[in-house]
């Protein structure tokens, strides 16, 4: 965090000739704006970290955030993306922006690549949200986050996908985004509220832990109606999830069990145990989940690195309702 915030304090002056509220250079641009750019702009953003006011649709949009990158592609503004964490693109969008530059990883974004880009819109998400304070003095940023801790995960997919598209001169594309969205939900609600308990996994290092109904895996249980396995779930402190061990899966034996291998969503598959082989053993394979093939791997990349977005959570969701129909 340190090193972001001196790399922002020392690229300062540069990111201020690129903000979205210079308003010397405002005016001369508006001019040059089509009917439609012009009325939608200037335009301010209200997201989880506040308000954000862009004074011109941007024409060089830096994603910190896949989710965020997913949903400026669907909206039809991947055109004006100069950078992005490319390491973490997901196989779909892969090809579509790889000549676009790196600007560091999910975490440690580089600020100094991020000023040398000269964006007018930086798009941050869950994993840079903390950061808004630094980054936003610098670059006119929006924070594009989901909040999993909070009710109602699908509204805020929406909420998600109308910041940015205000955020891009892209408000109508991102009503007609919406509606496909709640479409699905409302196709998908408690389908599964007959298909017993689930248990939602994370393998990572040998390890496991269970991610409850707030999580970022929450539509397994708030759209498809899933029981929870475990009544008592209550993440570790300082963590986001709570260790379980093989014995406490084969007490609770659900009958679903879903699993995101972290190792293979972040590439570090050397070394690590793939998520298939941790789960194969006595205990799990006693368990009616297993019994009845009800232990879903489900796509790493989409439910761990993306999360959700314009396009990821409609196939989230997809991904579900195909194992239970």
């Amino acid at each position: 965090m340190r090193k972001i915030a001196t790399a922002v304090v020392a690229f300062a002056a540069a990111a201020a000739m690129m903000t979205g509220c210079s308003s010397n250079n405002s005016a001369e641009e508006a001019k040059d704006a089509s009917p439609s750019t012009h009325s939608a702009f200037p335009t301010t953003v209200k997201h989880s970290s506040g308000e954000t006011k862009i004074e011109k649709q941007p024409e060089r949009i830096i994603a910190l955030d896949m989710a965020a990158l997913d949903t400026v592609d669907a909206l039809g503004a991947g055109d004006k993306v100069v950078g992005t964490v490319t390491k973490s693109v997901p196989s779909w969008l892969k090809d579509k922006y790889k000549d676009v530059a790196s600007v560091g990883s999910l975490k440690e974004p580089d600020v100094e690549a991020i000023a040398k880009l000269k964006p007018d819109l930086l798009l941050i998400g869950a994993r840079t949200a903390s950061m808004y304070g630094d980054l936003s003095k610098n670059f006119t940023t929006v924070n594009a986050d989901v909040d999993w801790e909070k009710p109602n995960y699908s509204k805020q997919v929406e909420d998600q996908v109308r910041q940015i598209g205000q955020a891009v001169g892209k408000t109508d594309q991102a009503e007609k985004l919406v509606q496909q969205i709640q479409k699905k939900v409302d196709d998908y609600k408690d389908t599964a509220k007959d298909k017993g308990t689930a248990l939602v996994l994370m393998a990572n290092e040998g390890e496991l832990s269970v991610h409850g109904p707030q999580s970022r895996w929450a539509p397994i249980y708030d759209v498809f109606g899933f029981k929870e396995a475990t009544t008592d779930y209550k993440p570790d402190e300082g963590h986001k999830s709570k260790k379980i061990s093989f014995e406490a899966v084969k007490q609770l034996d659900p009958d679903y069990i879903f699993v995101v291998d972290r190792a293979k969503a972040i590439g570090k598959t050397e070394g690590s145990t793939p998520a298939e082989q941790l789960m194969d053993n006595e205990l799990i394979n006693s368990t009616k989940a297993a019994k009845n093939k009800h232990i879903v791997y489900l796509t790493p990349e989409r439910w761990y690195i993306v999360m959700y977005g314009a396009t990821n959570y409609p196939a989230e969701l997809d991904e579900i309702a195909d194992v239970i129909k």
